[in-house]
């Protein structure tokens, strides 16, 4: 069985880290005669090493971005039938094609054309297509047509599932792979002394000028983004390319400690000392949940994925929300045996 995974995104956001090492975990337990990467950048960060050896070969490997920013007639005629040729020659020589996890096939998400091309081109060969771990939509019609070739598709909050199921499109109703990563091998001393709060933070979704901080609360305006607390606050990101120059800035601001976490252990020992997590970001909330500390969600420009995952965190208790996780796991190893 020759396996291949697509779609990773390896920039430095450890979100994607903690995702990818339990399903590439998983895929190893079918062992397959080869397992193989693929994904964006050609070079990714030192940081995330101990994902790459769990694969046996990365392969640098874009989504492309043509199909927002070409002209339609040079996409149609010339560049996607191309690609699409492309992508059929290097699917030929696998037996299955898994999608990394991800919130990216959604309207508004750059790479969604490129994951969509994928799921078709596979399809056209007869391949297995797997979906692993998916926040999907919104989508148009089209691109839900699209979705629906995929052989299973694992949603990873409740959101998806429905979203998919009001189309009458089939799927595994999971939770994030995030819930099974073995967070006990990475703990350590906390790289603060506690007692702290912690909050992550996204460059894209608060504004920096409207921060503030009144009797203990955080506040964007008169929006409170986390409750008043005698325990002093510490700005936090799991993703530093994207986040660090804010999060050191603001936290400069507002006269409080930051703190950029670039790799899993040192995301892991910052939540586990906190007495508190606030996150706008995904995967230091299911942290938090999973290391038992209260956790608060705030919304960001990804509602479908975030609004499930506050479903997930209040409805269901965290041996639960691990058996959903295993179940998309169990699918996943009963959809690959069936081309072993």
């Amino acid at each position: 069985m020759r396996i291949l995974v697509v779609h990773a995104w390896l920039k430095g956001n450890l979100g994607d880290a903690l995702q990818l090492t339990v399903l590439l975990t998983a895929l190893r337990e079918l062992r397959p005669r080869v397992l193989d990467l693929a994904g964006f950048p050609a070079s990714p960060p030192e940081a995330l090493g101990s994902v790459l050896a769990l694969s046996d070969r990365f392969i640098a490997d874009p989504f492309v971005w043509y199909w927002k920013s070409a002209p339609a007639p040079v996409v149609n005629v010339w560049l996607e039938p191309r690609w699409h040729a492309r992508r059929k020659a290097l699917f030929s020589v696998y037996d299955a094609i898994i999608s990394a996890p991800g919130p990216f096939l959604a309207d508004y998400d750059r790479r969604a054309p490129s994951a969509l091309a994928d799921i078709a081109a596979a399809a056209e060969l007869g391949r297995l297509v797997i979906l692993s771990s998916h926040s999907i939509g919104p989508l148009s019609p089209e691109a839900l047509q699209v979705v629906a070739r995929a052989s299973i598709r694992i949603a990873r909050e409740p959101w998806t599932h429905a979203y998919l199921g009001a189309r009458r499109i089939d799927s595994v109703s999971s939770a994030d792979l995030a819930f099974l990563y073995p967070y006990e091998r990475e703990l350590g001393p906390p790289p603060l002394e506690p007692p702290y709060r912690v909050l992550f933070l996204r460059s894209n979704n608060l504004r920096k000028r409207a921060l503030r901080i009144v009797h203990g609360a955080v506040f964007e305006g008169a929006r409170e983004i986390a409750p008043s607390s005698p325990h002093p606050i510490v700005l936090a990101t799991s993703d530093p390319r994207r986040d660090e120059r804010f999060i050191t800035s603001a936290a400069a601001r507002l006269g409080v400690p930051s703190m950029v976490c670039r790799t899993v252990p040192e995301l892991v020992r910052l939540i586990a000392g906190a007495s508190e997590v606030v996150s706008d970001r995904y995967h230091p909330a299911i942290c938090g949940a999973v290391l038992g500390k209260p956790t608060r969600v705030l919304p960001n420009r990804e509602p479908h994925k975030m609004s499930g995952l506050t479903s997930l965190l209040d409805s269901r208790p965290l041996d639960e929300l691990q058996a959903a996780a295993r179940a998309g796991v169990s699918a996943l190893h009963e959809a690959v045996r069936t081309v072993a």
